[in-house]
């Protein structure tokens, strides 16, 4: 390992959460404020950065349901249907279930997070399980080993994939 790198499990660096989504046949729950997330809306559409979704919830939509208001910065990650979409929310925004959101620490920058995501795609898809769809759960992602340069070669590395 290359000097003042070292390996972290994202579970130890990020907080990992799940999304939810609130009763659909209930109307107070949708046409709110909070951007809401789903795979299949990033499958339509290409950058790093995501701002705004098709549907939004409403406070109590929010609440009625075991979905979080991730903070803008956070790593989204589809984690079913497919495994792989990625995006990082520059506003805050609820996730469906379909989504393992990953809100970094200070030990690990978003873009970096994103880019070694991107790249270890593959890897991500092979760690689903699941006989209909493949799914990879929180506790796997919570496992997964992740290099850690120091946060400013992070930085670095980021603006480098991104240019």
């Amino acid at each position: 390992m290359t000097e003042g790198w070292t390996e972290a499990a994202l579970g130890d660096v990020c907080e990992i959460v799940s999304g939810a989504t609130p009763k659909s046949n209930v109307d107070s729950y949708w046409g709110g404020e909070i951007p809401w997330l789903t795979p299949a809306d990033l499958s339509k559409r290409d950058g790093v950065e995501i701002s705004t979704t098709p549907r939004k919830l409403t406070a109590a939509g929010l609440a009625s349901c075991s979905a979080t208001l991730l903070p803008a910065g956070s790593v989204l990650l589809s984690s079913r249907a497919p495994i792989g979409h990625l995006a990082i929310n520059t506003v805050p925004m609820a996730t469906n279930q379909g989504f393992k959101s990953f809100i970094p620490s200070g030990s690990v920058h978003a873009r970096y997070l994103y880019r070694w995501l991107e790249y270890r795609r593959p890897m991500l898809q092979d760690l689903g399980t699941g006989a209909t769809f493949k799914e990879i759960s929180k506790r796997v992602t919570a496992a997964v080993v992740i290099p850690l340069p120091p946060i400013e070669e992070q930085r670095r590395i980021a603006a480098v994939l991104d240019a």
